[in-house]
């Protein structure tokens, strides 16, 4: 079939510029080696690290850096792509809490608190300020769950001020007897009986250490979570908040799985499993891409093409045994420090990062590809998120973000 646009990658850039050409009334497909960056992220929603005031920050980068994503897109971007997500989750349940002008501080899994501007509703009662409300806070799991220490969080939390106990809790029957990664455990909080019997364990603590609050690991259902929260709060008589986990991320499945459904309601498609290898063009317009598929490549062609195949965390970068970085789907030029003694600082834990992580696709200010000369690659092609030249999503805190705002703006373009 041909379609009127394809996205390759199934990340929050590629799905929100999915929706946005599907929305417009479009044949749309998603292809993908699988997953994105959503089953590893916390699940919140980072706009920029430091400030106080996110949107605010943002708006001042968008002055100081005429090359940045955010500047690319544009902040009534970023702000159209936020109330868009915003509804979906709403819509599915699974609502968004917080604001752009206002930071939240939540736990981690080691009891640090981590600035975000977005969190699911799930989190929030356990953010900064309600943490200091002098009451105290219970911090609770399972020791089958090898990656959550509810008492190494506690410790921190005390540390820093906050009134906080620790305990495990008993695993409810439940035919396994191996094997609780947070998928499997959030798969068992879907039932009822599982779910009263963690909720009788926790009133048992709370009556015993009169706590306002109680923080379990991320994992409260795949798509049920409100409800679930909702449940064991009834049964604990505490509040009830989550605090995101090692990877695999359940928040972050659960926000696929919003975007999903919605982009299949409105008659686009994903395909999982399809690692593009290399596109086929004609002057500045691309017409096909080849993926691999059971002893054969298959061919792909559309009108439109979005790339949100991430950096090089998301595998859309790869380095060469010569000491190049590639762009792995459609070999558009890298701009990149030259040579590896380039990509890397002398110090570890430099400041100002690494320089590779900065390495990228760079972009007109229509985010189509252009070469190391300035010229364009390809006018029907908009790169989008991490595989964007300029920035450090991590180091400077606006993974989501900046997938949000850009695939918001491929997807209206």
């Amino acid at each position: 079939m041909h379609y009127h646009t394809i996205v390759i990658g199934a990340g929050l850039a590629g799905l929100i510029a999915a929706l946005g050409r599907a929305g417009q009334g479009e044949r749309v497909l998603v292809l993908a080696k699988g997953h994105g960056a959503t089953h590893w992220a916390s699940g919140q929603i980072d706009l920029l690290a430091g400030d106080a005031n996110p949107l605010a920050a943002v708006e001042r980068l968008t002055v100081e850096r005429p090359d940045h994503p955010y500047t690319l897109a544009g902040t009534r971007a970023l702000e159209a792509g936020i109330a868009r997500l915003r509804a979906l989750c709403a819509d599915a349940a699974y609502p968004l809490a917080g604001n752009l002008h206002q930071r939240l501080l939540l736990p981690t899994a080691l009891g640090a608190l981590r600035p975000t501007t977005l969190a699911p509703a799930t989190m929030v009662a356990g953010e900064s300020r309600q943490l200091a409300d002098g009451r105290p806070t219970l911090i609770a799991g399972f020791p089958e769950l090898r990656d959550f220490f509810p008492p190494l969080a506690a410790a921190n939390l005390r540390a820093q001020g906050f009134p906080a106990d620790s305990c495990y809790l008993t695993l409810p029957p439940s035919g396994r007897r191996q094997g609780f990664d947070p998928l499997v455990l959030a798969r068992l909080f879907e039932t009822v009986e599982f779910r009263t019997e963690v909720g009788r364990q926790l009133a048992a603590e709370v009556r015993r250490g009169g706590y306002a609050r109680v923080g379990l690991p991320a994992v409260l259902g795949l798509r049920h979570a409100t409800e679930v929260v909702r449940d064991l709060q009834a049964h604990a008589g505490a509040l009830i908040f989550e605090i995101p986990t090692l990877p695999p991320s359940v928040p972050g499945m659960r926000l696929y799985q919003v975007l999903e459904e919605a982009l299949l309601r409105l008659g686009g498609r994903t395909q999982l499993g399809a690692f593009v290898r290399r596109g086929e063009g004609r002057d500045t317009t691309l017409e096909a891409v080849y993926s691999e598929a059971a002893a054969r490549e298959q061919r792909h062609t559309a009108r439109r093409w979005v790339l949100a195949t991430g950096g090089l965390a998301g595998g859309g970068l790869r380095a060469t045994p010569e000491g190049e970085l590639r762009e792995t789907a459609l070999g558009l030029p890298v701009r990149a420090p030259n040579g590896r003694a380039g990509w890397f600082a002398r110090r570890f834990l430099d400041p100002a990062g690494h320089p590779v992580f900065s390495a990228g696709i760079a972009v007109d200010g229509q985010l189509r590809p252009l070469d190391a000369a300035g010229r364009l690659v390809y006018a029907n092609v908009a790169v989008v998120g991490g595989a964007i030249a300029g920035y450090d999503p991590i180091r400077e805190g606006c993974l989501e973000g900046v997938a949000i705002a850009t695939g918001y703006a491929a997807g209206t373009l």
